[in-house]
């Protein structure tokens, strides 16, 4: 009998009727304690299906039981269906769900089957020995291994087991504390190791992504730069003011009182000229030429 430090083989029963529908946390040893009586469940299944076209040998059924626990197969065989090819086996189909919820849960042929089936699938131990947990439960079972394993370590010795000879001091190796000590110095140090990394990951990254107003950015950004700029339309140039001209100071030196005789004696032949020669026309009727007219005046100003 497995000894567990936790309640096992634990009854639910009905709220209504109080009747047990299954067995919580089952051991191998309810199974030793109700053991399920294969051979009264297939005479059952005979007598019923006896007489009907759907009656099957004693010898046949036990046959399908047994195949379908012998099965090593994750995934079954699927050849041992009683219906296939589209046959109709009543009582060969009654022993083969049965054998197959069993052995869904994980037993095999020749293991002392429990006279319920268990919730859930059973989980054999190092002795032989097997135990049904839901999930939920499946932290008592690594307890239970953790606290069998500790219990055989803090096993005390026989007392006629001989005590090994202890060498000579100068052969003895150094006390256990000694290496504790050397792993906390080796851990401190690497924790230190650790830490002095990660500041300067962190200063990395703050020099990176965290980079002060006016610095330059890294080489990776001046792509994007240069497609901005290149985006952008020209601008156009700021007109360029020119220097307005300064207003005239100088005075323009006066003529000459010789040159400016000359222009008006010039003047004044013209029109004298011009006037003779009207004066002729109107008098003589005469048309003189006008080019005379000009070399004359011309002369006379001369």
């Amino acid at each position: 009998m497995t000894q567990f430090n936790f309640t096992t083989n634990i009854e639910r029963r009905m709220p209504q009727t109080g009747k047990v529908f299954c067995i919580d946390r089952m051991t191998s040893d309810y199974a030793d304690q109700h053991p399920f009586d294969v051979d009264g469940f297939i005479e059952s299944v005979y007598q019923e299906f006896a007489g009907t076209e759907f009656e099957e040998s004693r010898e046949t059924l036990r046959s399908i039981w047994k195949a379908v626990l012998s099965v090593t197969s994750p995934r079954g065989d699927a050849s041992l269906y009683p219906n296939k090819d589209g046959r109709k086996r009543a009582a060969a189909m009654n022993v083969w769900s049965k054998a197959g919820d069993y052995w869904r849960r994980g037993f095999n042929q020749g293991d002392t089957l429990p006279d319920m089936v268990p919730m859930t699938k059973i989980t054999r131990l190092d002795d032989g020995a097997w135990i049904a947990l839901f999930p939920k439960d499946a932290h008592l079972l690594r307890s239970e291994e953790l606290r069998v394993k500790s219990e055989e370590i803090t096993k005390p010795e026989d007392e006629e087991t001989e005590q090994p000879v202890m060498e000579p001091a100068q052969h003895q190796p150094e006390p256990r504390q000694l290496d504790l000590f050397a792993f906390e110095r080796l851990q401190q140090e690497n924790e230190r190791l650790q830490a002095q990394i990660a500041q300067m990951q962190a200063q990395q990254c703050a020099e990176r992504f965290l980079r002060p107003v006016g610095s330059k950015r890294p080489e990776v950004e001046r792509p994007r730069e240069d497609f901005a700029r290149r985006q952008q339309p020209p601008r156009r140039p700021a007109p360029v003011r020119r220097p307005q001209p300064k207003a005239v100071t100088a005075t323009i030196p006066a003529a000459s009182a010789s040159d400016s005789d000359h222009a008006w004696l010039k003047t004044a032949g013209y029109l004298a000229a011009a006037s003779v020669a009207l004066l002729l026309i109107w008098q003589t009727g005469l048309i003189i030429p006008i080019g005379l007219i000009g070399l004359a005046t011309s002369g006379f100003l001369k």
